[in-house]
Protein backbone atom coordinates (compact mmCIF):
# COMPACT_ATOMS: atom_id res chain seq x y z
CA UNK A 1 0.00 0.00 0.00
CA UNK A 2 1.39 3.28 -0.92
CA UNK A 3 2.40 5.63 2.24
CA UNK A 4 2.10 9.29 1.12
CA UNK A 5 2.90 12.27 3.47
CA UNK A 6 2.47 16.01 2.97
CA UNK A 7 4.31 18.25 4.16
CA UNK A 8 5.45 22.42 3.45
CA UNK A 9 9.19 23.95 3.68
CA UNK A 10 9.37 26.77 2.20
CA UNK A 11 7.87 25.77 -1.26
CA UNK A 12 5.16 23.19 -1.53
CA UNK A 13 6.20 20.19 -1.58
CA UNK A 14 5.10 16.53 -1.64
CA UNK A 15 7.05 13.54 0.38
CA UNK A 16 6.01 9.91 -0.75
CA UNK A 17 7.54 6.44 0.33
CA UNK A 18 6.51 3.24 -0.89
CA UNK A 19 6.67 3.31 -4.76
CA UNK A 20 5.97 0.17 -7.30
CA UNK A 21 8.22 -1.93 -7.86
CA UNK A 22 5.79 -3.39 -9.99
CA UNK A 23 4.70 -2.83 -13.50
CA UNK A 24 1.39 -3.73 -13.73
CA UNK A 25 0.89 -1.66 -10.81
CA UNK A 26 2.64 1.14 -11.48
CA UNK A 27 2.46 4.51 -9.12
CA UNK A 28 -0.15 6.80 -10.75
CA UNK A 29 1.41 10.58 -11.02
CA UNK A 30 0.52 13.72 -12.58
CA UNK A 31 2.40 15.88 -15.37
CA UNK A 32 1.96 18.75 -13.29
CA UNK A 33 5.77 19.61 -12.99
CA UNK A 34 5.14 19.22 -8.88
CA UNK A 35 8.45 18.16 -7.17
CA UNK A 36 7.97 14.88 -5.09
CA UNK A 37 10.88 13.55 -2.97
CA UNK A 38 11.31 10.18 -1.85
CA UNK A 39 13.74 7.14 -0.80
CA UNK A 40 15.22 5.18 -2.99
CA UNK A 41 16.41 1.18 -2.22
CA UNK A 42 19.90 0.62 -3.04
CA UNK A 43 21.65 -2.03 -4.72
CA UNK A 44 21.63 -5.32 -3.07
CA UNK A 45 24.19 -8.35 -4.81
CA UNK A 46 23.10 -8.43 -8.25
CA UNK A 47 19.62 -6.64 -7.74
CA UNK A 48 19.48 -3.78 -8.73
CA UNK A 49 15.86 -1.72 -7.88
CA UNK A 50 13.78 -0.76 -10.50
CA UNK A 51 10.21 1.54 -9.67
CA UNK A 52 7.32 2.05 -11.82
CA UNK A 53 5.32 5.36 -12.33
CA UNK A 54 2.13 5.90 -15.05
CA UNK A 55 1.08 9.08 -16.23
CA UNK A 56 -1.48 10.11 -18.01
CA UNK A 57 -0.62 11.74 -21.87
CA UNK A 58 -2.77 13.41 -23.98
CA UNK A 59 -2.54 12.96 -27.33
CA UNK A 60 -0.14 15.45 -29.06
CA UNK A 61 1.39 16.93 -25.64
CA UNK A 62 4.78 16.38 -25.10
CA UNK A 63 6.20 15.67 -21.71
CA UNK A 64 9.79 15.51 -19.64
CA UNK A 65 10.35 13.08 -16.89
CA UNK A 66 13.09 13.33 -14.03
CA UNK A 67 14.99 11.72 -11.38
CA UNK A 68 17.42 13.55 -9.47
CA UNK A 69 19.49 12.56 -6.32
CA UNK A 70 18.78 14.80 -3.19
CA UNK A 71 21.51 16.79 -1.34
CA UNK A 72 20.43 14.53 1.69
CA UNK A 73 23.07 11.93 -0.15
CA UNK A 74 26.49 14.10 0.47
CA UNK A 75 27.00 12.49 3.83
CA UNK A 76 26.92 9.13 2.46
CA UNK A 77 29.89 6.81 1.30
CA UNK A 78 28.45 6.53 -2.10
CA UNK A 79 25.17 7.67 -4.14
CA UNK A 80 22.17 6.87 -6.05
CA UNK A 81 23.57 6.46 -9.56
CA UNK A 82 19.83 5.89 -12.18
CA UNK A 83 20.02 4.06 -14.93
CA UNK A 84 18.62 5.28 -18.16
CA UNK A 85 15.13 5.78 -18.37
CA UNK A 86 12.37 3.72 -20.41
CA UNK A 87 9.05 4.75 -21.28
CA UNK A 88 6.01 2.60 -22.93
CA UNK A 89 3.12 3.83 -24.39
CA UNK A 90 -0.78 2.56 -24.07
CA UNK A 91 -0.43 -0.01 -26.87
CA UNK A 92 2.82 -1.52 -25.39
CA UNK A 93 1.66 -1.70 -21.60
CA UNK A 94 0.09 -5.29 -22.60
CA UNK A 95 2.70 -6.88 -23.20
CA UNK A 96 5.05 -5.49 -20.89
CA UNK A 97 2.73 -6.87 -18.12
CA UNK A 98 2.92 -10.35 -20.00
CA UNK A 99 6.09 -10.38 -20.21
CA UNK A 100 7.31 -9.72 -16.81
CA UNK A 101 8.10 -6.57 -17.10
CA UNK A 102 9.83 -6.36 -20.49
CA UNK A 103 9.00 -5.73 -23.77
CA UNK A 104 9.63 -3.43 -26.74
CA UNK A 105 8.23 0.43 -26.96
CA UNK A 106 6.77 2.08 -29.64
CA UNK A 107 7.63 5.98 -27.54
CA UNK A 108 10.65 7.64 -29.38
CA UNK A 109 11.78 9.43 -26.30
CA UNK A 110 14.55 11.19 -26.13
CA UNK A 111 17.80 11.46 -23.36
CA UNK A 112 17.91 15.43 -21.85
CA UNK A 113 19.84 15.11 -18.79
CA UNK A 114 23.14 16.29 -20.49
CA UNK A 115 21.54 19.34 -22.18
CA UNK A 116 20.56 22.89 -20.22
CA UNK A 117 19.35 22.71 -17.73
CA UNK A 118 21.58 19.67 -17.07
CA UNK A 119 21.65 17.28 -14.37
CA UNK A 120 25.14 16.69 -14.19
CA UNK A 121 26.48 14.12 -11.89
CA UNK A 122 27.37 15.53 -8.59
CA UNK A 123 28.26 14.33 -5.17
CA UNK A 124 24.65 14.01 -4.83
CA UNK A 125 24.51 11.28 -7.71
CA UNK A 126 23.34 11.14 -11.00
CA UNK A 127 19.91 12.16 -12.49
CA UNK A 128 18.35 11.69 -15.22
CA UNK A 129 15.74 13.04 -17.50
CA UNK A 130 13.67 12.14 -20.90
CA UNK A 131 11.15 13.84 -23.15
CA UNK A 132 8.88 12.16 -25.33
CA UNK A 133 5.01 13.15 -26.97
CA UNK A 134 2.05 11.69 -26.20
CA UNK A 135 0.97 9.65 -29.59
CA UNK A 136 -2.41 8.64 -28.13
CA UNK A 137 -4.08 9.42 -25.22
CA UNK A 138 -3.48 6.83 -22.25
CA UNK A 139 -1.11 5.66 -19.29
CA UNK A 140 2.40 6.21 -20.22
CA UNK A 141 4.88 3.65 -18.21
CA UNK A 142 8.39 5.03 -17.31
CA UNK A 143 10.89 2.86 -15.15
CA UNK A 144 13.90 4.12 -13.41
CA UNK A 145 16.76 1.71 -12.07
CA UNK A 146 19.35 2.72 -9.49
CA UNK A 147 22.44 0.89 -9.87
CA UNK A 148 24.24 2.06 -6.48
CA UNK A 149 23.04 2.95 -2.78
CA UNK A 150 19.71 3.50 -1.08
CA UNK A 151 19.08 7.58 -0.89
CA UNK A 152 16.82 10.98 -0.91
CA UNK A 153 15.54 11.50 -4.71
CA UNK A 154 13.13 13.99 -6.71
CA UNK A 155 10.94 13.35 -9.45
CA UNK A 156 8.72 15.78 -11.71
CA UNK A 157 6.85 14.98 -14.81
CA UNK A 158 5.92 17.68 -16.17
CA UNK A 159 3.55 18.68 -19.69
CA UNK A 160 5.73 20.49 -21.76
CA UNK A 161 3.73 21.70 -24.42
CA UNK A 162 2.99 25.17 -25.13
CA UNK A 163 -0.77 26.52 -25.56
CA UNK A 164 -1.77 29.52 -27.71
CA UNK A 165 -5.84 29.97 -26.65
CA UNK A 166 -6.63 32.35 -29.39
CA UNK A 167 -5.71 33.44 -33.36
CA UNK A 168 -7.26 34.46 -35.93
CA UNK A 169 -7.42 35.21 -39.87
CA UNK A 170 -11.08 37.16 -39.42
CA UNK A 171 -11.40 40.44 -40.39
CA UNK A 172 -8.24 41.36 -42.38
CA UNK A 173 -5.88 39.35 -39.10
CA UNK A 174 -2.99 37.38 -39.62
CA UNK A 175 -1.42 35.25 -36.44
CA UNK A 176 2.08 34.82 -35.93
CA UNK A 177 3.66 32.44 -33.92
CA UNK A 178 7.71 32.72 -32.98
CA UNK A 179 10.00 30.01 -31.14
CA UNK A 180 13.46 30.65 -29.47
CA UNK A 181 15.62 27.82 -28.19
CA UNK A 182 16.66 28.61 -24.75
CA UNK A 183 18.55 25.23 -24.73
CA UNK A 184 21.52 23.72 -25.98
CA UNK A 185 20.40 20.70 -27.35
CA UNK A 186 18.91 20.93 -30.88
CA UNK A 187 15.05 20.86 -30.25
CA UNK A 188 12.24 19.53 -32.96
CA UNK A 189 8.60 20.34 -32.47
CA UNK A 190 5.34 20.25 -34.33
CA UNK A 191 2.94 23.28 -34.44
CA UNK A 192 -0.83 22.26 -34.82
CA UNK A 193 -3.40 24.93 -35.61
CA UNK A 194 -6.84 23.83 -34.65
CA UNK A 195 -9.77 25.80 -36.05
CA UNK A 196 -12.28 27.05 -33.03
CA UNK A 197 -14.64 23.07 -33.66
CA UNK A 198 -11.59 21.56 -32.94
CA UNK A 199 -10.49 20.08 -36.51
CA UNK A 200 -6.77 20.09 -36.99
CA UNK A 201 -6.56 22.25 -40.06
CA UNK A 202 -2.42 22.42 -40.52
CA UNK A 203 0.83 20.38 -38.50
CA UNK A 204 3.79 22.39 -39.37
CA UNK A 205 7.47 21.01 -38.49
CA UNK A 206 9.77 23.37 -36.15
CA UNK A 207 13.43 22.98 -36.57
CA UNK A 208 15.40 24.52 -33.53
CA UNK A 209 19.13 24.55 -33.42
CA UNK A 210 21.28 24.99 -29.84
CA UNK A 211 19.94 28.74 -28.83
CA UNK A 212 18.32 29.38 -32.55
CA UNK A 213 14.74 30.82 -33.66
CA UNK A 214 11.80 30.29 -35.82
CA UNK A 215 8.46 31.20 -36.89
CA UNK A 216 5.59 30.62 -38.94
CA UNK A 217 2.21 32.67 -39.98
CA UNK A 218 -0.71 32.24 -41.22
CA UNK A 219 -0.29 33.90 -44.54
CA UNK A 220 -0.02 32.29 -47.77
CA UNK A 221 3.08 32.88 -48.00
CA UNK A 222 4.20 30.39 -45.06
CA UNK A 223 0.85 28.03 -43.57
CA UNK A 224 -1.36 29.10 -46.05
CA UNK A 225 -4.64 29.46 -43.97
CA UNK A 226 -7.81 30.43 -45.12
CA UNK A 227 -9.32 33.89 -44.52
CA UNK A 228 -12.16 34.40 -41.74
CA UNK A 229 -11.44 31.45 -39.16
CA UNK A 230 -10.20 31.37 -35.82
CA UNK A 231 -8.75 28.99 -33.41
CA UNK A 232 -5.92 27.81 -31.04
CA UNK A 233 -2.68 26.71 -31.63
CA UNK A 234 -0.72 24.07 -29.60
CA UNK A 235 3.18 23.23 -29.82
CA UNK A 236 4.89 19.72 -28.30
CA UNK A 237 8.60 19.43 -28.76
CA UNK A 238 11.28 16.94 -27.64
CA UNK A 239 13.20 19.13 -25.04
CA UNK A 240 13.38 20.03 -21.39
CA UNK A 241 10.94 22.29 -19.61
CA UNK A 242 11.31 25.57 -20.20
CA UNK A 243 13.50 24.82 -23.42
CA UNK A 244 11.20 27.10 -25.51
CA UNK A 245 10.37 30.74 -25.12
CA UNK A 246 7.46 31.44 -27.59
CA UNK A 247 4.93 34.60 -28.43
CA UNK A 248 2.18 34.81 -30.66
CA UNK A 249 -0.02 37.99 -31.93
CA UNK A 250 -2.44 38.78 -34.41
CA UNK A 251 -1.53 41.16 -36.65
CA UNK A 252 -3.59 43.79 -39.06
CA UNK A 253 -2.62 46.78 -41.44
CA UNK A 254 -5.57 48.78 -40.04
CA UNK A 255 -5.14 47.80 -36.36
CA UNK A 256 -1.99 47.47 -34.91
CA UNK A 257 -0.92 44.13 -33.07
CA UNK A 258 -2.76 42.13 -30.34
CA UNK A 259 -0.93 40.25 -28.46
CA UNK A 260 -1.87 36.90 -27.19
CA UNK A 261 -0.63 34.29 -24.62
CA UNK A 262 1.50 31.16 -25.93
CA UNK A 263 2.88 29.09 -22.98
CA UNK A 264 3.01 26.17 -20.97
CA UNK A 265 0.61 24.92 -18.23
CA UNK A 266 3.38 25.59 -15.84
CA UNK A 267 4.42 29.13 -17.03
CA UNK A 268 0.53 29.82 -16.79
Amino acid sequence: MRIACLFVILLAAVCAVGESTDCVNPSLVQADDRLVTSHFAGRSGSNNPTYWYAVYGQAGHSYSAEFVAAPDNENVNTSIFFNNLYVWGPNDIGGLQQNGCFGASSVAYYATQSYSPALAKSKYGTGQRISFTAAAAGLYIVSVTNFSAAGTYSYRFTDTTLFNARWSTLSGYDSHWSFTNMSDMAITGTLDLYESSGHLLVSAPVVLPPGGHSSHFTAASDLNIPRNLAGYAVFSHNGPPQAILADSYMVNPATGLVFVKFESRSQQ
